[in-house]
């Protein structure tokens, strides 16, 4: 459960050469303001970097955030360094241990510091799920607090806006033999990454169900206030092991997933492969949700599909990599192991980047999962990528 403890993260303010800080940099992102600035997570410091400059400041040492996973989840992680990831909101930034326990959040304009915590189970393969919204003018938090529970928080209070009860337990068993469950606010299924739409109106967890099964779940960001878990929608681009896939918002009612090939994923008997003709990329619009279905909630199915040459299914016919939609440039941009890309809705592919690519996966069976490198990222607001390259430092381009 999220802690939300405050202590005073507020460090000397004195600028160092971004080069001292290689060889500790783990995660990087830019700010959502501020053209040219980023904060970085280095040797256990928060710090807020001037790219053109060359500079960095240190922000604060969050007490929360451990350097390496111990003890956690089934193990396959153990004495690897925690994968961090960064969120960036003025004057917010948020650290969080991606597939670890820990996340610390801070105002960089007062030094308010929070603690932040999660319930573990499974959780080196659940991505740690956040987001930064707006609602009446005030900056909210979305933040995994249980394996399948989200809540929003108020980021300068830290008060709880969706406090309620979660629990299931058995009440008995049918003439068939069969356990009865009764259950309030629950909902069974692991939240993962978070994809919150431009107005922060919806939101994509991209996470799975057992056993295991990749699902991504579609919230209604003022259906949550209400309803919770229960009132989200579920797409229909599952193929098993492949949660946290590649997807991203075109607009506040339709995003797009980059899908598995279903044959050779073996999700498909002789007669329906058949008939089935892959296409990677799937749109979906969310107010597309159907009432609830055979499967016991509602769903949403594809309203267009296309193909495109940048997701190609590995051997076990699943996809990877990053989708991110240039809304003032209208292309999606997708960065693979083979490459950055930009095409049109379509599919069309209009510019590559082959220099920036991905890291290949690493083996271990966590989905699109940890790796300690800094990946390639692209900033769709400014129209660059950017990344760390240690005796480097911060490097931006174009296509």
């Amino acid at each position: 459960m999220t802690a939300g403890r405050n202590q005073t993260g507020k460090a000397e303010d004195r600028e160092i050469s971004l080069h001292a800080l290689t060889n500790t940099v783990r995660a990087i992102v830019p700010s959502d303001r501020d053209a040219g600035i980023y904060a970085l997570y280095a040797g256990k410091t928060l710090y807020l970097a001037d790219a053109a400059k060359v500079v960095a400041r240190a922000i604060c040492t969050p007490r929360g955030i451990e350097d390496t996973a111990r003890g956690i989840g089934d193990g396959r992680l153990e004495g690897k360094p925690h994968e961090i990831a960064l969120y960036f909101h003025h004057p917010y930034i948020c650290a969080v241990e991606r597939f670890g326990l820990n996340a610390a959040m801070v105002n960089i304009e007062t030094g308010s510091l929070r603690e932040l915590s999660r319930e573990d189970y499974h959780c080196d393969v659940s991505g740690y799920s956040f987001g930064f919204v707006e609602r009446g003018g005030k900056v909210l938090y979305i933040c995994q607090t249980q394996w399948n529970r989200l809540d929003i928080f108020e980021a300068e209070s830290g008060k709880n806006l969706t406090e309620r009860e979660v629990w299931t337990r058995k009440t008995g068993t049918d003439e068939n033999g069969r356990d009865i469950y009764e259950s309030r606010n629950y909902l069974d299924y692991f939240h993962s990454g978070l994809h919150i739409s431009p107005s922060g109106s919806r939101f994509i967890s991209n996470g799975w169900v057992w056993s295991p099964f990749d699902q991504i779940r579609v919230f209604a960001a003022e259906d949550f206030f209400r309803e919770f878990e229960r009132g989200s929608a579920a797409a229909d681009c599952g193929s098993g092991y492949n949660w946290d896939r590649p997807c991203a918002w075109i607009d506040d009612n339709c995003f797009v997933a980059a899908v598995d090939d279903l044959v050779k994923t073996g999700n498909m008997d002789d007669d329906e492969a058949a008939e089935y003709e892959y296409k990677s990329l799937a749109f979906f619009r969310a107010a597309d949700a159907t009432d609830e279905s055979a499967y016991g909630f509602r769903w949403i199915s594809p309203f267009r599909s296309c193909d495109c040459e940048v997701f190609v299914p590995d051997a076990e016919g699943e996809v990877s990599g990053r989708l991110y939609y240039d809304e003032s440039r209208g292309y999606l941009v997708a960065i693979t192991g083979d490459g950055a890309f930009a095409m049109t809705l379509d599919g069309k592919v209009v510019k590559k980047a082959p220099d920036v690519a991905l890291p290949a996966t690493p083996s271990g069976g966590i989905p699109n999962g940890y790796d300690p490198h800094i990946r390639w990222s692209y900033d769709p607001k400014r129209h660059l990528f950017y990344t760390w390259q240690d005796d480097i430092g911060i490097v931006e381009r174009a296509f």
